[in-house]
């Protein structure tokens, strides 16, 4: 079996078609969604159709479920909140019930766990390797994928007790699954990375070689910027496309 796993896409369709093309010849059997399909980005609905067209097994967002409740944006930044509050005026009835039907966390196929912060709790940032024993203590499933940072990295249990090893991989790579052990990864962002390079990322997980590869693409940002400024969307959210933080 061969999954594809996009996260924070974050209404940023240009980047997301980068992505969709890339997996076009890929061979790939499922696509898992970690949430944050919209928010900050300018083109939510078409985003939403994309996600919904690839028959994508998906979890909800913080800015996936605050854009359905907009009761939600008072916790996020006044420029994620004006996106926010930009984006619940765009979505089209079916596009809101599909954000409002996506459940917070998923195991999928008895061998993946999806969630969007952390498994505990879908908000938390898991930045660090005690962070990430949140999740590694809770799974059920030898590997999990994760998103919210908009970082692409992969934690992994050790066998001996100590702290899970951090392994960032802001210029893509991969890892092997090996028995034993636990992993929690990240994709990175398809729409906003943050990990300093300002390229779309995914991953393929292949359940038959074990082998997890995160790539990232580059993608036309000047066209989404452009669409965020005549949507009228916060300078600062597009500005930091072109740095990728």
């Amino acid at each position: 079996m061969r999954y594809a796993v996009l996260s924070d896409i974050h209404s940023n369709l240009v980047a997301l078609q980068v992505v969709r093309d890339d997996l076009a010849d890929a061979q790939i059997d499922r696509y898992l969604c970690l949430g944050d399909i919209v928010g900050y980005g300018p083109r939510p609905n078409q985003c939403c159709d994309l996600v919904r067209e690839l028959d994508a097994i998906s979890i909800s967002g913080n800015h996936d479920e605050a854009a359905v409740d907009t009761a939600q944006a008072e916790w996020f930044t006044a420029p994620a909140r004006a996106c926010l509050l930009w984006t619940a005026e765009q979505l089209r009835s079916d596009n809101r019930e599909f954000l409002a039907s996506l459940p917070r966390l998923r195991i999928v196929d008895d061998r993946i766990t999806i969630c969007h912060g952390s498994i505990p709790d879908p908000d938390h940032y898991t930045v660090t390797p005690l962070d990430a024993v949140l999740s590694l203590e809770a799974m059920e499933t030898a590997v999990a994928f994760f998103g919210h940072t908009h970082y692409a990295e992969w934690f992994a249990s050790t066998r001996d007790g100590r702290l899970p090893a951090e392994h960032p991989t802001p210029s893509g790579g991969s890892l092997r699954i090996q028995e034993g052990v636990r992993y929690l990864i990240n994709p990175g962002a398809v729409g906003q990375p943050r990990d300093g390079n300002p390229k779309a990322g995914y991953a393929i997980y292949d359940t038959e070689t074990n082998e997890v590869v995160i790539k990232r693409l580059a993608y036309d940002i000047a066209a989404t910027a452009e669409q965020m400024e005549e949507a009228g969307l916060p300078e600062a959210m597009h500005a930091r496309l072109w740095l990728g933080v």
